[in-house]
This record gives C-alpha cells, sequence and structure tokens, in this order.
C-alpha cells in the first residue's frame, strides 16, 4: 500500500499494545484536491476489543486529515444487522449514513 497514490505515512496510524503488538490500526487515504479523507482499513486484534482503541486511533487519523486541511470524511462500510460493530464505531465518531450499496446477485 505504501507505494500506492495518494498514501502518505502520517494517516497510517497504529496502536501498539504495552508488548509493542499492534492492537489497532486505522489507514487514512487522504485526496488534498477535493479535501476529504477516507478511512481503509480499520482493525482492532481481537485480544484488544472493546477497549476504545479503534475508535481512538481513527480520532487521531481525523485530526491528521483536519491538519492537512480536509473539509470532510468518509468511511465505506456495510452497517447492516449482520454487521453491526463497524457501523456503531463509526456513528461514535460522529459519522452518519448518507447512501447505501446494494449488490445483487
Amino acid at each position: 500500500m505504501r507505494e500506492t497514490w495518494p498514501y502518505r505515512a502520517e494517516f497510517d496510524l497504529v496502536v501498539a499494545s504495552p508488548a509493542g503488538e499492534v492492537a489497532a490500526y486505522c489507514q487514512g487515504w487522504y485526496d488534498a484536491a477535493n479535501g476529504v479523507g477516507a478511512f481503509e482499513p480499520v482493525g482492532t486484534h481481537p485480544g484488544h476489543r472493546r477497549r476504545g482503541l479503534a475508535r481512538a486511533v481513527c480520532l487521531a487519523v481525523l485530526r491528521a486529515f483536519a491538519t492537512a486541511g480536509a473539509r470532510r470524511a468518509v468511511v465505506y462500510c456495510r452497517g447492516d444487522t449482520e454487521y453491526p460493530v463497524p457501523k456503531r464505531l463509526y456513528e461514535s465518531l460522529g459519522f452518519t449514513a448518507y447512501t447505501r450499496t446494494y449488490t445483487y446477485v
């Protein structure tokens, strides 16, 4: 990913455990021309869940977006009843649903 445009290291953040393991991470992608940041991927190691670590790292990336000049941030998550945790995380950060993508098979 580091070789992919528009990768910038200041939007690639992790939370490390006291043992030095990656506990949570958030990769942010910033489009300076449009002033928009996006999260992908975001995750928490199963042994470190329910501690607010994903929220903390996402907030840090949001601050980095703002420092860079972002006016807006987006995230793409399923948000359905089968996959509720990401929706709860992003709503806790102030995101609201804007649109949905439906896949037909």
